[in-house]
C-alpha cells in the first residue's frame, strides 16, 4: 500500500511540474508574440506587413523603364512578378513582405532592399532583396513586382529581365485581362517583355497568357524548379535556352521564329534527369540528357545530342512526328520511341543496350546498338541498322529501294517483311563476309534451297542482310 501511495505521488507531481513546464512556455510565447523582434532565451518572434511601391530608386532618381536596357533582381526566397499593373500612372517596383514567424537569435530577421542604377548612363536598374531568415514561418511571403502602367505605351519591350533567387516562384505576364474593352478605355494588360534571364534553385517558373508573345531570348537555369506555360506558344527570334537537373516542364509549343543558321542551336534543353513534354517544337534543338524523360509530340526543324555535357543512362526519348533530322550517338542504354518521320527526314541512333522503335518512317534510318532490339516500319528510302547482339525487325513497306538496305545482327536475328511487287537483290552473309548457305535463312516466297544472292522480281538494288543466327524474309 505505501509503495502505490508513493507511485501516485510522484506521478502526481511530475504531471505538475510537466504542467509548469508547458505554462512557462506559453508564457514565453505570448511575451514573444507581444514583442516582436525581441530576444528571449535565445529566440526570437518577427512579424512583418510591408507594401511599397517605389517610382524613384534609393537615391530619389526617377525609374523610367523605357530608358532602360536592363533590370536585374537578385533576392532568395522572394517570388517575382513581371506584369502590368491598373492602379498606378508610373512605372514602379512594389516591394512586399508579409513574414511571420520564429527565428534564433544568431538569425538575420532584419529586411532590406536597395533600388539604384549600376551605370552611369542609368541604363541598368539593380534591385537587391534581403529576407529576414528564421527557422519556423507561419509566413513566407515576399514579393518584388515589376510593375507597369495599364495605360503605358512602353511595355519592357527592349529590356532585359535577369532574375536570380533560390527558392521563390517568378511569374511572367498577367493571368487575366484588366479590361475587356482595352481600345475604349486604353488599358492594356500584355507586358512586352524583350529578352528574360531565370536562375533559380527551386522556385516554379509560370508565363501567364497574358504576355506579348515575341520573346528575343528566354534563358532559365534552374535545378529542381518547374516550369509552365499559359501561352499556347512561346515564340523567340533569338534563343530558347533551358538548363536544369531533376525539374518537370509542361510546354505547348517552343517556335524559333527568326533567321536560323543550321550550324548552330537555337533552342537548348539541358534536361540532365529532368521530365520534359511538349506538343511541338520548331528550331534547331540541342539536347542533353542523363537518365530524363523527353516527350514531344512534333518535332520540326533537327534535334541533335552529337555535343551533349553527358552522355544518357537510362533516359527515354518520344517523338511522335518528325519533320527534319535527329541526331543521338550516346543513347547507350535509353529507349528511344519514335512515331512518324516525314519524307526526307534522317535520324542516326547509337546505343548500347537500349532499344529503338521507329513506327512510321518515309525517310533514312541509321541505327547502331549492342544489344538493343531495333523496331523500324518504313514506306520509303534507305536503312541501314547494326547490332551486335540484338534482334532486328523490320516491314519494309516501299515499291522500291531507292539505293540499299543494309541489316546486320551478329548473334541477333533479322525478320524482314516486304511487298510482294518489290524489285531487289538479297544477299545473306554471316559475320566473316562469307555468303550462307539456306540454313536457318527462310524466305516465305522461296523453296527451301535458293541461290545467294537472291534475285527478287528481276530487281538490282541491294537488301544485304548479315547475321550468324536466324534470318526470315515475309511477304507484308
Amino acid at each position: 500500500m505505501a509503495d502505490n501511495k508513493v507511485k501516485k505521488g510522484f506521478t502526481l507531481y511530475m504531471v505538475i511540474f510537466l504542467m509548469m513546464i508547458l505554462a512557462a512556455f506559453l508564457i514565453v510565447i505570448v511575451v514573444m508574440l507581444f514583442s516582436p523582434f525581441k530576444n528571449i532565451l535565445g529566440f526570437q518572434y518577427m512579424i512583418y506587413n510591408v507594401d511599397e511601391r517605389h517610382y524613384k530608386t534609393s537615391a530619389d532618381e526617377t525609374i523610367d523603364f523605357s530608358n532602360l536596357d536592363e533590370i536585374n533582381i537578385n533576392c532568395n526566397s522572394a517570388q517575382v512578378l513581371v506584369q502590368r499593373f491598373y492602379n498606378i500612372d508610373e512605372d514602379a517596383i512594389r516591394i512586399e513582405n508579409y513574414c511571420k514567424g520564429f527565428a534564433k537569435s544568431s538569425d538575420n530577421t532584419d529586411f532590406s532592399y536597395e533600388i539604384y542604377f549600376a551605370d552611369e548612363e542609368n541604363k541598368i536598374l539593380n534591385i537587391d532583396v534581403q529576407e529576414p531568415e528564421g527557422f519556423l514561418f507561419f509566413n513566407k511571403e515576399v514579393s518584388i513586382s515589376i510593375l507597369v502602367p495599364a495605360k503605358a505605351a512602353y511595355a519592357l519591350a527592349n529590356t532585359k529581365v535577369n532574375i536570380t533567387n533560390t527558392s521563390g516562384d517568378i511569374f511572367i505576364g498577367n493571368p487575366a485581362k484588366l479590361s475587356e474593352n482595352e481600345d475604349e478605355t486604353g488599358v492594356k494588360t500584355e507586358v512586352d517583355v524583350n529578352d528574360i534571364n531565370i536562375k533559380t534553385k527551386t522556385g516554379d517558373i509560370l508565363f501567364y497568357p497574358f504576355v506579348e508573345n515575341n520573346f528575343g531570348e528566354i534563358f532559365i537555369k534552374t535545378d529542381s524548379g518547374d516550369i509552365s506555360t499559359q501561352l499556347d506558344t512561346i515564340n523567340v527570334n533569338k534563343r530558347f535556352e533551358l538548363h536544369t537537373d531533376t525539374g518537370e516542364f509542361k510546354l505547348d509549343s517552343i517556335v524559333f521564329n527568326g533567321t536560323a543558321d543550321p550550324e548552330k542551336a537555337n533552342i537548348v534543353l539541358d534536361l540532365n534527369n529532368s521530365q520534359f513534354s511538349a506538343d511541338y517544337i520548331k528550331g534547331v534543338v540541342e539536347l542533353n540528357m542523363a537518365k530524363g524523360y523527353l516527350d514531344l509530340v512534333n518535332l520540326e526543324g533537327s534535334l541533335n545530342a552529337n555535343d551533349s555535357i553527358v552522355q544518357m543512362k537510362e533516359a527515354t526519348i518520344n517523338i511522335d512526328n518528325i519533320n527534319g533530322n535527329v541526331s543521338l550517338p550516346y543513347v547507350n542504354e535509353s529507349n528511344v520511341n519514335i512515331g512518324k518521320m516525314s519524307s526526307g527526314s534522317q535520324i542516326y541512333v547509337k546505343a548500347t543496350s537500349g532499344n529503338v522503335n521507329i513506327s512510321e518512317m518515309s525517310g533514312k534510318a541509321y541505327i547502331e546498338t549492342t544489344s538493343g532490339d531495333v523496331n523500324v516500319h518504313t514506306y520509303a528510302d534507305d536503312l541501314d541498322i547494326e547490332t551486335t547482339s540484338g534482334n532486328i525487325d523490320v516491314i519494309y513497306e516501299s515499291p522500291e529501294i531507292q539505293n540499299e538496305v543494309k541489316l546486320t545482327s551478329v548473334s541477333g536475328d533479322i525478320n524482314v517483311q516486304v511487298l510482294s511487287q518489290l524489285k531487289f537483290v538479297i544477299k545473306f552473309f554471316d559475320t566473316n563476309g562469307e555468303y550462307r548457305t539456306s540454313s536457318n535463312i527462310a524466305v516465305e516466297f522461296q523453296d527451301s534451297k535458293f541461290t545467294n544472292p537472291l534475285i527478287v522480281n528481276n530487281g538490282t538494288k541491294p537488301m544485304v542482310l548479315t547475321s550468324n543466327e536466324r534470318i526470315y524474309v515475309g511477304i507484308i
